[in-house]
């Protein structure tokens, strides 16, 4: 192709549009060879367009021509208020904006599609960076507050605003000496590993892409086109058809993103590599020669980068330059030279095998230059670690030297100078052979994480769509075969599989990896370690999804004594353990263990972690359960509400955590009475857990059911119906043996056929319901109890008052053992004992049973279908011994009673 006249953007990109795929981006460099900002501008926009481009350049129906720039200033997008624009790029434009609704003082940045640009793709991709953001919870990385779309149907996600300086600019301009600058910057890569750790590549990593505050904090931003190599997050199908465009900013990318090579994390520690070459001595690694950005692109691939205490000697500008670093330019050269200048060369080097194996050893390697310890980038020579040594040491040395001297001798004090020397060396050995062993263990991890989803990648995939349940079967078939000469991190990663199994609703998949992980690590640390500990409370949520509560309960203690024993009563590791065990100890219906073990386990991590940390959430939730299930209302919506309010603030709306403390919150609401507040939440609660968890995990099956029973309280009973019967189905296909979740639905559709009168099929519910929950239940349990107690008043209906009295026997021991006699469950199953004496002329039994039981069914606005049938009982009652006019008389004094205790 022949070099192109200069045209406009506009003009570039049209022509491109035209042409097929493969000859676009050569096109564009030769179009915008004398002009790095106009290829980059392109790159951009071509990328936005090909999320409404089809594969043959036909523009979509919904597309048109550019959108001109609005001024948005002053209007509302959702609770904020526009103030300006803070820049514009492909997709979309970045605004400031500032609360609106008078809660709170608050400013924010946000990210708005641009109008006309509203494909699947394109919201895709807003929906991709607002997960992204959501799964990152960092200091130093933007956070995301809220999401949605305007009234007009365009995206837009709600950022934390940072009022800051690119980070380069920011040392500059208050001559940050070299150290200062490592310190800001070993901060970034701790930003950056947690986005790794997380299998997220930044992939536009540049100065104007960290900002830092005027108090000094460093922030990363700007995930726009950042790539997930895992969608465990999403818990959605991944779906890789073609290769990724390559958006990038040529200055500042690495070799595999020029050659459109796969990316993974090695590609952030490339350009991490150049930020630090520019922080440290002022300028680019690479520039333009020639005009031509073809050149720019292959000395980025082939050429090795000037030592940055090279370029600084060579600067014509060098003291302008060591003045910002707040040095002289022969200082700044000797404080370059050696150990930083093979740090970012090591960083940027062209093999992505040959560099640091992680962001994380990359600060690590700066952290030990600032220690005046070896660092990995240097090779291992003698006189090196010596000099550390020295250097180090120089003050004791220099006077053991003289001392020596006067003493004995110029021959002894070499002498002696030397066994030093050798045993710094003997040390220096031990410690690069430590380093050498956890560099290979995290290249090995890293090596089958690339591997696992290499799958994914279109070369391997060939248009199949890999899911994330396969991607991890293949994983763990090779775990078992390829690592048995590594065994620590064989169970490592057999751990770590299986939980990721237990986050998709998957136990019997779980189950094998995490017992042999632990088999693994019991042969190797024996019983008392606490990688076994990681493994029993693994294994301990392995059988509480599958309703063995015993077991898990006995795991769980076990591993809450290995962590008092290794790490104390007030340590973090004992405070998971704690929580653990009362969450088991709840569902076994053991609320005073369960509240104990939860409160201990809050106080630890208030202690520890602070009052807004995120780790607060789980056990402040099962404390509302507590609370919940003794009916205090008020306890549990306030403890619920906080576990929200942190949620909300460290993980967002699309959370996990935080869709089921929102789903509790709604069952609490409901328990209450308060069912116009409780119905959104479940409704919203609901679509996102089938949005993020699918429409057959455990948590969305339990929201339906309680939809179900709101929908059942407000007379709407075939919705009820149809609810319960799906959610039924879609249990049993995910639980094929025995399980609490089945019976469950099978006592809400027991209680259901009650209230629409049909007792045969109420009985047969609730009698499999039953068996069930002997089966996987403690023999005390609230859900036996009020089985047993709908099971009893099912039979009252149906004439068969002597069965229905055993049952109800059976009940009222159950509720008196979990809850005592004070209970409203307790009084339930005895005003339904009344009934059976009352319907086998035992007036004088049956009597005292309803009229005591009945108040406190009103007081605690128990279900008003069982409150009217015990009035009804009551009149049936007086009128069978010739005592009408005492009904009316009673009911009086009971109104009288409740108007009393409601205001006294």
């Amino acid at each position: 192709m022949h070099p192109v006249p200069a045209k406009t953007l506009q003009q570039i990109l049209d022509e491109a549009q035209t042409l097929p795929p493969h000859e676009r981006l050569r096109f564009i460099r030769e179009a915008c060879a004398t002009d790095s900002d106009l290829y980059a501008s392109a790159m951009h926009e071509l990328e936005s367009r090909q999320q409404w481009f089809g594969t043959d350049g036909a523009v979509a129906p919904e597309s048109g021509a550019e959108d001109a720039a609005v001024d948005l200033a002053g209007e509302r997008i959702g609770p904020y208020r526009i103030v300006r624009s803070l820049g514009r790029g492909g997709m979309g434009e970045v605004f400031l904006a500032e609360r609106a609704d008078e809660q709170f003082q608050q400013q924010v940045a946000i990210k708005l599609v641009r109008r006309g640009l509203l494909s699947r793709h394109v919201q895709g991709r807003l929906k991709l960076e607002r997960q992204i953001l959501a799964t990152l919870d960092h200091p130093n990385i933007a956070r995301l507050f809220d999401g949605g779309t305007t009234a007009d149907g365009t995206p837009y996600i709600v950022m934390e605003y940072v009022d800051g300086e690119p980070i380069d600019i920011y040392c500059d301009s208050r001559s940050l000496t070299i150290e200062q600058r490592l310190q800001l910057f070993k901060v970034i890569c701790s930003a950056v590993h947690r986005a790794h750790q997380n299998l997220i590549v930044h992939r536009d990593l540049k100065p104007s892409n960290i900002l830092v505050a005027r108090a000094g904090t460093p922030k990363l931003l700007d995930f726009g086109i950042a790539k997930l190599l895992d969608d465990r997050q999403m818990m959605h199908t991944m779906a890789v058809t073609q290769a990724d465009y390559r958006v990038l900013t040529p200055d500042h990318a690495s070799p595999e993103q020029i050659r459109g090579d796969p990316i993974t994390t090695a590609s952030d520690t490339y350009v991490l590599g150049v930020v630090l070459y520019e922080l440290l001595c002022g300028c680019k690694p690479f520039t333009l020669k020639g005009n031509r950005l073809g050149e720019l692109e292959r000395a980025i691939c082939d050429e090795t980068p000037p030592l940055p205490s090279m370029v600084v000697q060579a600067r014509e500008d060098a003291a302008g330059i060591a003045r910002q670093r707040g040095t002289t330019p022969a200082r700044l050269r000797r404080e370059l030279a050696g150990d930083l200048d093979n740090i970012v060369l090591m960083a940027m080097r062209k093999e992505a095998e040959r560099r640091y194996s992680s962001v994380e050893q990359f600060a690590a390697d700066i952290d030990r230059y600032l220690q005046g310890m070896p660092v990995l980038a240097r090779a291992d020579a003698w006189g090196y670690r010596a000099g550390k040594f020295l250097a180090r040491h120089s003050l004791a040395v220099g006077l053991a030297a003289a001392f020596l001297a006067v003493l004995i001798g110029f021959s002894v004090t070499t002498y002696l100078q030397a066994q030093r020397i050798a045993q710094e060396r003997d040390l220096a050995q031990a410690e690069r052979a430590r380093a050498q062993i956890a560099l290979e263990r995290a290249q090995a991890v890293r090596d089958f994480l690339i591997d696992a989803f290499q799958g994914a990648d279109p070369s391997h995939a060939r248009g199949k769509e890999i899911t994330a349940r396969e991607i991890l079967d293949q994983g763990a078939a090779r775990i078992t075969k390829e690592l048995r000469a590594q065994p620590d991190l064989q169970a490592t990663l057999l751990d770590t599989i299986g939980s990721v199994y237990l986050s998709l609703d998957l136990p019997a998949e779980a189950q094998p990896l995490i017992e042999q992980g632990l088999a693994v690590r019991r042969q190797l640390f024996g019983e008392k370690h606490p990688d076994v500990a990681s493994s029993l409370y693994s294994l301990n949520r392995v059988y509480e999804k599958k309703g063995d509560l015993k077991t898990a309960e006995a795991l769980a203690i076990d591993s809450l004594a290995i962590n008092t024993q290794l790490t104390g009563t007030q340590s973090l590791e004992t405070a998971g353990s704690l929580c653990r065990l009362g969450v088991i100890q709840y569902a076994k219906g053991e609320l005073a263990n369960a509240q104990s073990r939860l409160e201990e386990c809050l106080r630890i991590r208030v202690a520890q972690r602070g009052p807004d940390h995120e780790d607060l959430t789980s056990p402040l939730d099962n404390l509302a359960r507590v609370a919940q299930t003794r009916r205090d209302f008020a306890a549990a919506e306030r403890l619920e509400r906080e576990a929200l309010r942190i949620d909300l603030l460290k993980r967002g709306k699309d959370h996990p955590q935080y869709i089921r403390h929102l789903h509790n919150l709604a069952t609490t609401l409901h328990d209450q009475g308060d069912l116009d507040g409780a119905e959104p939440l479940y409704r919203q609660t609901l679509e996102l857990y089938r949005q993020v968890l699918g429409p057959e995990h455990s948590e969305t099956i339990e929201a339906s059911g309680n939809l179900g029973r709101l929908l059942e309280d407000r007379g709407r009973f075939d919705e009820a119906q149809q609810i319960y019967a799906t959610a039924l189905a879609a249990s049993r296909k995910s639980h094929p043996k025995p399980h609490v979740e089945v019976a469950n639905l099978l006592f809400d559709l027991g209680r259901l056929a009650i209230l629409r009168k049909q007792y045969a099929e109420a009985e047969q519910r609730l009698r499999e319901a039953l068996q069930i929950y002997t089966v996987t239940l403690p023999p005390t349990h609230g859900y036996t109890d009020g089985a047993l107690t709908m099971l009893g008043r099912t039979l009252l209906e149906m004439n068969r008052a002597p069965e229905a009295e055993v049952i109800l026997q059976r009940a009222l021991e159950g509720w008196t053992k979990e809850f005592g006699t004070s209970s409203p469950w307790y009084s339930l199953a005895r005003a339904f004992l009344g009934r059976a004496w009352a319907m086998q002329g035992r007036y004088e039994a049956a009597e005292p049973a309803l009229l005591e039981t009945y108040p406190v069914l009103v007081r605690a606005k128990v279900d008003e279908h069982h409150i009217a049938s015990v009035h009804r009982w009551i009149e049936e009652l007086y009128r069978s011994t010739n005592r009408p006019q005492q009904a009316q008389a009673y009911f009086k004094q009971v109104q009288s009673e409740d108007r009393t205790v409601r205001n006294p």
